[in-house]
């Protein structure tokens, strides 16, 4: 679970102190490297489900799915985490920095006290990775009867810090019951994995580039 913030203009972006920028050659187009980032973990279980699984685990399960996805388009996959536990902030980022060919995928379910708001939405903080964000809620978008809540701005550590393209998605409200519903379902979850996937290889087409190009 990430709160909204308001989407603030491109220009506040680039003024914005301490931004973290991408490295030189570490352009969109250029990763064959996803990181997948399982939110929280450990002791930190996110957002409660109304019933079921919580965040944690529904964020994980996801991750699973998405990364033999993307190697059967020929990408390198490195999970944050694997298992159920807590990974620092500074960790995971760093896990992404490590890798110059990187691109880094943050995986969220969200909550919120009216527990009518539902809908799929996702983040970046540099603009260079907006269209990652972009392409990737056009596909997840309405997979399983959602919405979208559109691409937005966010300071978010993952992000901030991140010197790799780099998203943040919240793929359904897990304090919805009927959206919460939806995602305690494999077969939905799967759907989504799938639908991650073809939004990261959209950028080279639907496969990895091949080295070299």
């Amino acid at each position: 679970m990430i709160h909204s913030l308001r989407l603030l203009p491109l220009l506040a972006v680039l003024l914005l102190p301490g931004c973290a920028l991408f490295e030189e050659g570490a352009g969109l187009s250029d990763f064959r490297t996803v990181v997948l980032d399982p939110g929280h973990g450990g002791y930190d279980h996110g957002a409660k489900a109304v019933r079921g699984l919580d965040e944690k685990m529904l964020t994980l399960d996801v991750a699973r799915r998405v990364k033999p996805l993307l190697e059967a388009r020929g990408y390198h996959v490195v999970m944050t985490r694997t298992t159920d536990v807590f990974i620092p902030l500074g960790g995971r980022t760093g896990i992404s920095n490590a890798h110059p060919d990187a691109a880094f995928v943050s995986i969220h379910c969200n909550w919120a006290n009216r527990r009518s708001a539902n809908g799929v939405e996702a983040y970046y903080f540099n603009p260079r990775s907006a269209p990652l964000a972009a392409n990737i809620l056009r596909e997840i978008a309405g997979c399983y009867g959602s919405h979208s809540r559109g691409v937005k701005f966010a300071r978010y550590y993952v992000l901030h810090h991140n010197e790799r393209p780099a998203t943040l998605l919240e793929i359904g409200f897990i304090s919805n019951g009927k959206e919460n519903a939806s995602l305690q379902d494999p077969a939905v979850r799967q759907r989504i994995a799938e639908k991650v996937a073809v939004g990261i290889s959209k950028i080279h087409g639907g496969h990895a580039p091949a080295l070299g190009s």
